[in-house]
């Protein structure tokens, strides 16, 4: 039987329309107008050659495990308390994120919790795993960007912010995939985001072992395979930054704010460093690496 492999499938739906010229000042401009769609879809390796042929399609990529950008502990960091609120200077700023959407693509949100009282949240799950943050990771960064002042405590940076928009795009247990991560980003942007935060990289090592123990590739084959995938992932996110920056023009256009990722051990050894993750990577992603405060100030 024919092999098949599931696959991410980037399409442009908009076209070229003609703008008048009290439009546009100049007569006859031809005005793109894009409309991303993603397909998810079982394709063999001759599907895959018709399909990447089409006119529509931007790009087409394997679809790859997700991971949630785990945080790091620091033992000398003081319990509980929202240093990082006059780290970056939010405490003596006149900005309050009043009037600002944000999408937070994560493990969902305790919309229960009373940092989030007066805030209107809107929900999607797309995981299957249903509403709901089962995991924590979500709820502590929809605080951190947005939350309300608990007991008096300081914890959200823009608190003045008043409608969220909570996509979930991981399990419970920190997994995903790559199609949610592509879907929630797109109904953000559909639903009028400003700001979207993801806390996701690509799980690389995972689908190396999957193509091993599931489909028996040796691992050298398989780890170019998911180099492959990689580099397709990488090459559609860049695709569909610019048809959502192509839209800065009608509106008010979408930050996109990722994770650059805690893989490196220089805990371990100074030279266990290495690059930032995808989606942080990608092209026109505002990549954020995180601090730690210590005796000798913040590293």
């Amino acid at each position: 039987g024919r092999t098949m492999h599931t696959y991410v499938v980037l399409r442009d739906l908009g076209n070229a329309s003609v703008a008048g010229p009290f439009e546009t000042g100049l007569a006859g401009v031809e005005e793109v107008v894009t409309e991303p769609r993603i397909d998810v879809e079982r394709l063999d390796k001759a599907e895959v050659q018709e399909v990447a042929r089409d006119p529509q399609v931007r790009s087409i990529a394997e679809v790859m495990p997700t991971r949630l950008v785990e945080p790091v502990a620091s033992s000398e960091a003081a319990a509980g308390a929202a240093w990082g609120i006059g780290a970056v200077g939010a405490d003596t700023s006149a900005r309050t994120g009043a009037g600002v959407v944000v999408a937070v693509l994560d493990t969902g949100i305790d919309a229960d919790h009373p940092a989030f009282a007066g805030v209107t949240l809107t929900q999607t799950d797309f995981t299957g795993s249903g509403l709901g943050d089962r995991n924590g990771h979500g709820t502590h960064c929809a605080g951190t960007i947005f939350g309300r002042d608990v007991d008096g405590a300081r914890i959200g940076v823009a608190r003045g912010v008043d409608r969220a928009l909570i996509g979930k795009v991981l399990a419970d247990d920190g997994t995903g995939s790559s199609p949610w991560m592509f879907d929630g980003l797109q109904w953000a942007v559909n639903q009028g985001a400003h700001v979207v935060s993801i806390s996701i990289e690509l799980d690389f090592p995972n689908f190396v072992r999957r193509v091993v123990d599931e489909e028996g590739w040796p691992v050298d084959l398989a780890t170019s395979r998911a180099l492959e995938a990689y580099r397709a992932t990488l090459h559609m996110f860049d695709a569909l930054m610019a048809m959502i920056h192509s839209r800065e023009a009608f509106g008010a256009g979408t930050m996109v704010v990722a994770a650059a990722g805690n893989g490196s051990r220089r805990n371990v050894d100074p030279d266990h460093e290495i690059g930032v993750a995808l989606p942080a990577a990608a092209d026109g992603v505002v990549s954020v690496a995180a601090v730690g405060q210590s005796s000798q100030g913040l590293q």
